[in-house]
């Protein structure tokens, strides 16, 4: 048999290969409504996961699957109520974030490409995670910034315990008033979840 034959033999049988253990690895596992998280979006979240956590183990624990899923149906839930809500945020905010979650995390840019080109991943995978993150903290903070009530007794009784002068008391009063602040917010953000859950069918399959 001709050489080339054999070869385009060979390549579409690889090709179909390729396709068929996608197809295995990409069952619908939940559906929200009119979205679907995929086994193929739980394999990318843990193994984008231990590429931030620079964890190389291959055992991946059903426990840690079921978190994964939860994840990603917190993360769905987000999206659509910020599109619902038509929040919106800057390229520059995502921007901003992404090199500042990088640098935490001391990843390059470029090591995080190539993790993306090696895993078949998206390149703007975590953008959209960032994305999604910032418009549901803004959100959150647009419904319940009228409620963000902090306790000044308190706030006034770390000040006393740390005897600062009167410039950097103020600076410091105002970092323990934020951080409560975002101790509430998380809250809010917590709860406000839950209920928007209950706004929408998700089933297990």
């Amino acid at each position: 048999m001709n050489k080339k034959i054999i070869f385009f033999l060979i390549l579409i049988e690889f090709t179909l290969f390729r396709v068929e253990a996608k197809q295995l690895t990409n069952n619908v596992l939940v559906s929200i409504d009119n979205s679907i998280i995929t086994e193929l979006d739980v394999n990318k979240e843990i193994n984008f996961l231990k590429f931030i956590k620079n964890d190389q183990a291959t055992n991946t624990s059903e426990l840690l699957k079921k978190e994964i899923i939860n994840t990603l149906i917190d993360r769905k839930i987000k999206d659509i109520e910020t599109n619902y809500y038509k929040i919106d945020v800057s390229e520059k905010d995502i921007e901003n974030s992404l090199y500042n979650y990088l640098e935490r995390i001391k990843i390059s840019n470029e090591t995080l490409n190539s993790f993306y080109n090696k895993n078949e991943i998206e390149k703007d995978y975590l953008k959209n995670v960032i994305k999604i993150d910032l418009k549901w903290s803004k959100l959150i903070r647009q419904m319940y910034e009228g409620r963000l009530n902090v306790n000044l007794t308190e706030v006034n009784r770390q000040l006393e315990q740390e005897q600062k002068n009167t410039e950097e008391s103020e600076k410091f009063k105002n970092q323990l008033i934020t951080i409560e602040q975002n101790k509430l917010l998380n809250k809010f953000a917590a709860t406000h979840l839950e209920k928007s859950k209950k706004k929408y069918l998700i089933k297990f399959l």
